[in-house]
């Protein structure tokens, strides 16, 4: 399908969403062309659902358009199954924005070819949907483009950061190979990027995303941010092993950039046996141990890995998250916001993304095929946490060296949280729904709307607004002067009876 010179205008003109000025914008003429090209893409060979053959098609654009616009040399050391991974993970970005428009234009003409008493829906699905998208990609694209404006655009954006992100990651590693060599390989020679494992966060700062990449000697994974805080998360627990923690816990290497890392692949592993359980947990309590030292938050589920009898949070980007209201929390309070423990209702969102509580049973360390439970092994929580805090603080020189660590840490921004990711997630679910797509201007409104709230700046709002339209989930980094009273080498009491509160007497929760 081609489109004319008025009815590509229409396309292009229909995406405005209403903040831009009265100037030519650039997206548009990056709108524009992919416009034109789409409407030369051919179907891949072989069956799929509708959604997955026209986002292939997309994704095949932006594939021609990375390697005629980047470094050719740079895609020489990707492997064809690393490239394979590259595009595919463009056609889940593309799929994602597209499936509820798509969905809803696919019942439609389901209803309208058995009015019409076509019997194919029925008898030969295939038939159906051949007939709904058409001899080409365009289309379908072009129809769904016409009919919700915005979602051109999305596309256009979504290919663009996309390219723009996979570019950054192969200079990245070109430049660190020798470095990534020495630091996670023993020096050995790395060989060629044999796949990438994409998207494995949430996206952030025009589409960029934790990525692992696996080469010949092994893999690593990519962050596309400092590595400030998981490599002082680390440096702690190396201080802790250093003298003598015991039972040891797990360190990782951290490569540190200025705006990017390199971390070591931790890989995930069951427990082996009742004893390697045991010594789990009580790692774990010393784990939760730093964090309530460290004031850190976000230490959900999604960001701890246990790799055997080691629990290891790989996610430690937001220390030292004080403000002059967090100040004022009570210790039960300080302990709760580290995210490891749920809350008394058993469906909030911290009890379902807690690393403790009920929902998580069993999906870190399965032990002979059957879940566990961490109630049941308060006890080496309670231990673990106990012998930690005395590790740290324990002597004159441990809480003078906690101290620096804590200066360190406040004389640098950090990750601020205003929000769970969860409700960010609802409200770009919003603006991807089908009548949000009718029109950009009422889609930013929308998103603007789901944001509104007096306890923030509006400066904040407007940074959520902005990246929220472009499907990333909001980033914040912030300097923080507060400083809460300092911990004492004694554990406050009502700190204990708060893990043992979240975590009931096990002959009462069972095993």
């Amino acid at each position: 399908m081609t489109l004319s010179d008025a009815e590509i205008r229409e396309i292009v003109t229909g995406a405005d969403d209403g903040d831009e000025p009265s100037t030519y914008p650039p997206w548009r003429a990056a709108l524009r062309k992919m416009v034109i090209a789409l409407a030369d893409v051919e179907f891949g060979p072989g069956r799929g659902r509708p959604l997955l053959k026209l986002c292939q098609a997309g994704a095949q654009y932006g594939w021609q358009e990375l390697e005629a616009t980047g470094n050719p040399d740079l895609l020489i050391g990707a492997s064809p199954r690393a490239r394979a991974s590259l595009t595919r993970d463009l056609r889940c970005r593309l799929e994602l924005v597209t499936r509820p428009c798509l969905e809803l234009e696919r019942t439609s003409f389901g209803i309208a070819m058995q009015a019409l008493g076509m019997p194919a829906e029925r008898t030969n699905p295939g038939s159906t949907d051949r007939r709904f998208l058409g001899h080409k990609p365009s289309h379908r694209l072009f129809s769904l483009f016409k009919k919700y404006p915005a979602l051109p655009r999305l596309w256009c954006q979504l290919i663009s950061h996309w390219r723009e992100h996979v570019m950054e990651v192969l200079l990245r590693f070109t430049e660190d190979r020798t470095a990534l060599s020495r630091t996670f390989f023993g020096g050995q020679p790395i060989g060629t990027i044999v796949n990438f494992r994409c998207s494995l966060s949430d996206p952030h700062r025009n589409g960029r995303t934790v990525m692992q990449l696996q080469f010949e000697a092994g893999a690593v994974i990519y962050k596309p941010r400092s590595g400030r805080g998981e490599w002082e998360w680390f440096s702690l627990l190396a201080s802790m092993n250093r003298q003598d923690f015991q039972p040891k816990l797990r360190a990782a290497h951290v490569l540190r950039r200025k705006d990017y890392c390199w971390m070591e692949d931790i890989k995930s592993a069951s427990l082996t046996s009742e004893a390697a359980a045991r010594r789990f947990y009580e790692r774990m309590g010393a784990l939760i141990a730093a964090a309530y030292l460290l004031k850190a938050v976000d230490c959900h589920r999604d960001n701890i890995i246990a790799s055997g009898e080691y629990p290891v949070l790989v996610d430690a980007d937001a220390l030292w998250h004080v403000s002059a209201w967090s100040k004022t929390q009570s210790f039960s309070d300080v302990l709760h916001r580290t995210g490891f423990f749920p809350t008394a209702n058993p469906r909030s969102l911290q009890s379902r993304s807690s690393a403790l509580g009920p929902w998580g049973a069993g999906k870190h360390v399965p032990l002979a095929g059957r879940p566990l439970r961490a109630t049941s092994y308060r006890q080496e929580i309670t231990a673990g946490f106990a012998k930690a805090w005395r590790c740290i603080l324990g002597t004159r020189n441990g809480r003078a060296q906690f101290a620096r660590r804590l200066r360190r840490v406040r004389s640098h921004e950090r990750r601020w949280i205003y929000w769970p990711t969860e409700k960010y997630s609802a409200i770009i679910k919003a603006s991807i729904h089908p009548s949000a797509l009718r029109s950009g201007a009422e889609r930013n409104l929308l998103i603007r709307r789901l944001c509104s709230r007096d306890i923030v700046p509006s400066a904040v709002v407007d940074a959520e607004v902005l990246a929220l339209k472009q499907l990333d989930i909001p980033y914040f980094l912030r300097a923080t002067n507060e400083k809460p009273p300092p911990d004492k080498l004694r554990i406050p009491a009502e700190v204990i009876q708060t893990i043992r509160g979240a975590l009931p007497d096990p002959r009462r929760a069972g095993r």
